[in-house]
């Protein structure tokens, strides 16, 4: 799948989605919501958007795990939605916008038939968009014997050729060594290269799309150099691990391979975060990096990375292309995150995580505004 002449249309849809950013939730609205019960919080999201799935769980409990499954399908109901605006070239870069959900659904079902949670409880942690859903999902979830699954996912070849290829060459390995890190890890390699290859078909027109995968990929890799790193500090490695084979790190970021390995083996953190900050080439990356170097956490790191990918994307409303693909990039990692955050609230009103952590853990939108303002 490539994207050819003639240029991607995002009229249509892009005025769609801007119409839609108006009921996108503020940092004021996530922070009214903390402190509530679930019931407040559920009577609170049947006033916004969230109504046709919160209203859906009338009749059945209001514990914690249905408040999530009401705002999974609100998830995929608005993605779904996103997905139908376009046509032609620019539904194909939509598409590859959604394609993670793809990997996402495939390592949750074989994670959960692997670690032997039911039928019922694989299902519930899928989004239901692309093409793991519905009854292929129902399906595939039913079989009992772990190599059944495989099977029925190879022979269907989901979510694609190539990553069902990948699957099948894999799987004896796992068979083997019962190691599940190395099985997802060859899956996730494999989808970021078929990424990789469709964005590098996609012309000038994918750009925003390519730094948004680059955000993501480079901020996998970094953590890993830097939990490695860490490691060694801290006596719990002996050594090194020897440098690694093409491929180890997932592809489609901006730091290369051979940088990822300099900065592993450089002498301290301080020296191994400078070498990332210099490569990634992002200013919003540089103070969590040096924050880190002077001995910040490893999840502190990760948090602001995160957020820096989500304000970024998000404010591509504002300084994006009105007539690109920027405009659905800034909507999708708004609503994702939007869906984070509320089920972070979600755990707090169930009493399951305490207000002051869950509040440090929000990815907020700048303060007293919404998205994009």
């Amino acid at each position: 799948m490539s994207v050819l002449s003639p240029p991607a249309d995002f009229v249509y849809g892009n005025t769609r989605l801007r119409a839609r950013k108006a009921g996108l939730l503020g940092a004021d609205d996530f922070e009214a919501l903390l402190g509530r019960d679930l019931a407040g919080v559920t009577e609170s999201l049947a006033g916004t958007t969230y109504r046709p799935e919160i209203e859906g769980m009338l009749g059945r409990t209001g514990e914690v795990a249905r408040v999530h499954e009401a705002l999974r399908h609100n998830l995929g109901r608005s993605l779904g939605e996103l997905r139908v605006f376009y046509q032609g070239p620019a539904r194909t870069l939509v598409d590859l916008l959604l394609a993670r959900y793809d990997l996402h659904n495939l390592l949750t079902l074989l994670r959960g038939r692997l670690r032997g949670h039911s039928p019922d409880q694989v299902v519930a942690n899928l989004i239901p968009i692309g093409s793991l859903r519905g009854d292929a999902a129902d399906e595939i979830a039913r079989r009992q014997d772990p190599a059944a699954v495989v099977d029925l996912i190879v022979s269907w070849r989901l979510p694609d050729p190539g990553t069902a290829r990948a699957l099948a060459t894999a799987w004896p390995e796992y068979e083997r060594t019962q190691d599940l890190a190395a099985l997802e890890l060859a899956l996730a390699t494999q989808h970021a290269r078929l990424l990789q290859h469709e964005l590098a078909e996609a012309g000038a027109e994918a750009e925003p799309l390519r730094e948004l995968i680059a955000r993501e990929r480079d901020a996998t890799n970094a953590l890993v150099v830097l939990r490695l790193r860490l490691a060694l500090d801290r006596d719990e490695l002996a050594e090194l691990p020897p440098p690694p084979a093409p491929g180890r790190f997932l592809a489609g970021g901006r730091i290369d391979e051979p940088t990822l390995d300099a900065a592993l083996r450089q002498p301290g953190r301080a020296e191994a975060a400078t070498r990332l900050a210099e490569s990634a080439r992002r200013e919003d990356w540089r103070a969590p990096l040096e924050r880190f170097a002077a001995g910040g956490e490893l999840v502190t790191l990760d948090r602001e990375l995160e957020l820096a990918r989500v304000r970024w994307a998000v404010k591509l409303f504002l300084v994006g292309d009105p007539l690109g693909i920027d405009v659905p990039v800034a909507y999708t990692v708004a609503k994702e995150n939007e869906v984070r955050n509320l089920r972070l609230l979600c755990e707090e009103a169930g009493g399951n995580t305490p207000a002051a952590v869950v509040r440090t853990q929000l990815v907020l939108p700048r303060a007293g505004g919404q998205w994009g303002a």
